[in-house]
């Protein structure tokens, strides 16, 4: 059922005051704050933020993260759900529970899936992936045959030409019907290398760190991020409302629909990671549908496929 109801657009009021300069790591100088003297003083303290705690924080985490990558399902050519298939690429629905990349530790992905099942003109399976879903993520996925197709899908994700929708269950009732999540993210330092919305006041809790102490990453400046959002149904899940959204990532940022849905009230059910839910519990977000211009015949390809949930 819809309602009628104004559209929401949700602003980081705060994020002007960091706003990105030419250099990818914000700049360490006065001119990033209200003053000179305010500067001195918040250099003069120390970081809040601890080096050794942050690096704790991120070496823990990488471990949890590398066990689960390992839990990856391996997957056969008759696994494969394909969508889409001919010279130049193939589209799958890629099943959650499975790696889009195998990564450094050579996990099973369904990269090399693909690769086994269809190969590709440099014989190299790493040279097919046009882009990524996270492990829990299902849905479409684009993977290129030949080297130019790799290129060509490269520069449209890139340039933001390829339309990108998912479709997700969220936690409550969403009251607007349509809206737009407009809050930078960054990574967060108390539970790194996950990502939060950027504020002033974390940004300005990192003043004095360096790279050397804890990394570049944490450090760059506030990545703008814009979700649209679009009520498909509310509805109810184990007695719990829960609304089913049409979600597009406008900018693709790393966990941005995660963290968009957490930071206007309504996390994703089954995110164990940005939501509240155990784990072991099924993440429901879905890729459901890419459009992009065809890499061999020029012509607008769009492409869907139905959430399993």
């Amino acid at each position: 059922m819809r309602l009628a109801a104004a559209s929401l657009i949700l602003l980081a009021g705060s994020a002007t005051a960091f706003v990105p300069s030419a250099s990818d790591v914000r700049p360490r100088s006065p001119t990033s704050l209200a003053s000179t003297l305010e500067y001195d003083a918040i250099i003069g303290s120390g970081s809040a933020v601890s080096a050794d705690d942050f690096n704790s924080k991120l070496s823990a985490n990488r471990e949890k993260m590398a066990a689960k990558d390992k839990t990856s399902k391996s997957l056969g050519k008759d696994d494969l759900k394909v969508v889409h298939e001919d010279d130049q690429i193939v589209v799958v629905d890629k099943p959650a529970g499975v790696l889009s990349t195998p990564g450094k530790d050579g996990n099973p992905s369904l990269q090399q899936a693909v690769f086994d099942a269809f190969g590709c003109e440099s014989g190299n399976a790493n040279k097919m992936a046009c882009h990524r879903l996270g492990m829990d993520t299902s849905g479409l996925m684009i993977f290129a045959k030949t080297d130019a197709a790799l290129r060509d899908l490269n520069a449209q994700f890139r340039t933001r030409k390829v339309t990108r929708k998912y479709e997700a269950l969220v936690k409550g009732h969403v009251a607007d019907d349509s809206g737009v999540i407009d809050q930078p993210l960054m990574m967060d330092y108390e539970n790194p290398p996950y990502m939060c919305i950027s504020t002033e006041e974390k940004q300005r809790a990192l003043i004095g760190l360096s790279a050397d102490d804890v990394g570049k990453k944490v450090l760059e400046n506030p990545k703008n991020s814009i979700t649209e959002y679009e009520v498909i149904e509310r509805e109810e899940k184990d007695g719990e409302p829960v609304t089913r959204l049409s979600l597009t990532s406008v900018t693709g940022r790393t966990h941005q629909l995660n963290v968009h849905c957490v930071a206007f009230g309504h996390p994703i059910v089954g995110d164990s990671v940005y939501g509240d839910a155990g784990e072991g519990e099924s993440m429901c977000v879905h890729a459901k549908s890419l459009s992009f211009r065809h890499p061999g015949t020029r012509e607008q390809v769009s492409l869907e496929s139905a959430a399993p949930f």
